[in-house]
C-alpha cells in the first residue's frame, strides 16, 4: 500500500485507493499477495482503440504477464477482447534462435534419439520459444479492451477477494532461467548454425556466378551486349574484352603525374604588345634599382670604376 493515502473500504466490493481499484492476487505457490490497481481509462482526445466506455487501466502489472493471465483475471465477470502491453522490453529474436539451437544440441548429446526425433523436438522448442511473450518493466501497465460496454460495470463492481495468479514454464524464476540459458548457447550449437550460414552463402556465390556466365555475349532487347562484372578484382568484361578499373589511389596518383596544360603566350597580338611591356616596365625598375645603389656606394667611397 502507499503511506500517506487512505483506502477506502468496501462491505461487498474491492477496496478503493485515490480512485483505484485494488485488486489482491495470489502468486500459485508462493505466500505472499501481489495487488494490481485499476480503474475506468480515461483520456482527453478519445482512442477508437482504446475507447473509454469499455477499457480499463491496469498498473503494477508482473513484469512476466501475458495476456492470457488477464483474461484469466476477468474470468466469469467480464470478456476481453484484447490487452496493450506497455513498457514492454521486447522479444530477442537472436536469444530465440539461440534458445533453439541450444535444445537441438542439448536433444541431439543427451538421448539416444534419431535425426528426425530431435528435429522434431527441437521444432517444439521453437514454438515455445517464440511464443514466450515479452518482458515488462517492473511495475509495467497496461490496458485491458473488453468485449462490450455493459461489462465495465461488472468489472468495476467486482467482489472483494484474492484472485489466483496461475505460473507455468514462462513465469517467475523458469522465465529467467530460459532467457538465461537462450542468451549463452552451447559452442557445437553457433558452430552448427556458422557452418550452416556459410554454406549457404557459399551456394547463393556460386548460383550468382553461373548467372553471370549465362550472360556473356547474350544480347538484351535492344541488341546490345551487356557489360557484367564477374568478380571483385575491378575487371568488367562482356566475354571477350575485359576492362580493369581504376583504384582511387592509383586516381590520385594519375592526376598528381598529369602534365600542366601547354600555354601560348603570343597566340593573339594583345599579348605580344603585353609581354613586350612588362619587359620594359621591369628594364626600368631594375634601372632605376642599380642608379641608387652606384649613389650609396660612391657615398661611401666604395665605388672604383676602373
Amino acid at each position: 500500500m502507499v503511506v500517506g493515502k487512505k483506502t477506502k473500504k468496501s462491505n461487498s466490493g474491492l477496496d478503493e485507493l485515490s480512485g483505484y481499484k485494488v485488486l489482491p492476487v495470489q502468486i500459485a505457490g508462493g505466500t505472499g499477495t501481489h495487488y494490481l490497481y485499476f480503474k475506468q481509462h480515461t483520456s482527453k482526445r478519445e482512442d477508437p482503440l482504446l475507447p473509454s466506455s469499455r477499457t480499463i487501466y491496469i498498473s503494477n502489472v508482473p513484469a512476466d504477464a501475458t495476456e492470457r493471465d488477464l483474461r484469466r483475471l476477468f474470468q466469469g465477470v467480464a470478456r476481453v477482447a484484447r490487452v496493450v502491453f506497455h513498457s514492454a522490453v521486447g522479444q530477442d529474436a537472436v536469444k530465440v534462435a539461440a534458445a533453439a539451437a541450444q535444445a537441438t544440441s542439448e536433444i541431439s548429446s543427451n538421448t539416444k534419439v534419431g535425426k528426425g526425433k530431435a528435429k522434431a523436438a527441437a521444432t517444439t522448442e521453437v514454438a515455445k520459444a517464440q511464443q514466450v511473450a515479452p518482458l515488462l518493466s517492473s511495475g509495467g501497465s497496461a490496458h485491458v479492451v473488453l468485449l462490450e460496454d455493459v461489462e465495465l460495470g461488472a468489472v468495476l463492481g467486482m467482489k472483494a477477494g484474492v484472485r489466483e495468479w496461475a505460473i507455468d514454464s514462462s513465469h517467475g524464476l523458469a522465465r529467467h532461467v530460459l532467457d538465461y540459458g537462450a542468451a549463452r548457447p552451447a559452442v557445437d550449437a553457433v558452430r552448427a548454425d556458422v557452418d550452416a550460414f556459410m554454406a549457404r552463402f557459399e551456394e547463393a556465390q556460386y548460383e550468382r556466378e553461373r548467372m553471370l556466365e549465362q550472360q556473356q555475349n547474350v544480347a538484351d532487347a535492344d541488341g546490345f551486349i551487356p557489360v557484367v562484372r564477374r568478380a571483385r578484382g575491378g575487371k568488367n568484361t562482356d566475354g571477350t574484352a575485359s576492362v580493369t578499373a581504376m583504384s582511387t589511389d592509383e586516381a590520385r596518383e594519375a592526376g598528381a603525374a598529369r602534365k600542366e596544360p601547354t600555354t601560348y603566350a603570343n597566340l593573339y597580338r594583345f599579348q605580344a604588345r603585353e609581354r613586350k611591356r612588362d619587359q620594359l616596365v621591369d628594364l626600368r625598375r631594375k634601372f632605376e634599382e642599380d642608379k641608387e645603389k652606384i649613389a650609396r656606394m660612391r657615398q661611401a667611397r666604395q665605388f672604383r670604376p676602373y
